[in-house]
């Protein structure tokens, strides 16, 4: 039964009130994107410049603070990793630009890349944050060491 007095006018004005909230709030939350869970892949992905990297050259297994060198001036290595695990490494030295393609997929704590020119890179993932990238790579006597700021 519908009320229709005057007594009534508060309550209908309540329901009315609150039924236009919550449609409202529903619109909000299915507008709102959707965040991809934070996992490794996740956070490898986007796009990356190398900005210091080292080698082992003293041979000791490990890189030592001497051994971390700035990327040269007028060099500039990018790294893209796509959600669809495809991505190219694109370095540019004083102008001159050479782009190489390849796929990518992390496993645990390690950054697969295999490079269409039929050579693969096995890398250990040691800090990746929303804002910084480093890679190890090789063994005892290849040791390299690459760090990347988003880009």
């Amino acid at each position: 039964m519908f009320c229709e007095t005057d007594s009534c006018k508060p309550m209908r004005t309540l329901v009315a009130t609150s039924t236009l909230f919550l449609l409202f709030s529903l619109a909000i939350c299915s507008c709102t994107k959707k965040k991809e869970p934070d996992t490794p892949f996740t956070r490898v992905m986007g796009t990356w410049k190398k900005v210091q990297y080292a080698t082992d050259d003293n041979g000791n297994g490990v890189i030592d603070q001497q051994e971390i060198r700035n990327v040269q001036a007028g060099m500039i290595d990018v790294l893209v990793f796509k959600s669809d695990t495809t991505g190219y490494e694109a370095i540019s030295v004083d102008g001159s630009k050479d782009t190489s393609r390849f796929t990518w997929f992390v496993g645990g704590d390690s950054l697969f890349v295999t490079y269409d020119a039929h050579y693969s890179v096995d890398y250990l993932i040691s800090h990746v944050s929303t804002g910084n990238l480093e890679l190890l790579t090789g063994d005892s006597l290849t040791l390299a060491w690459y760090s990347y700021n988003k880009y």
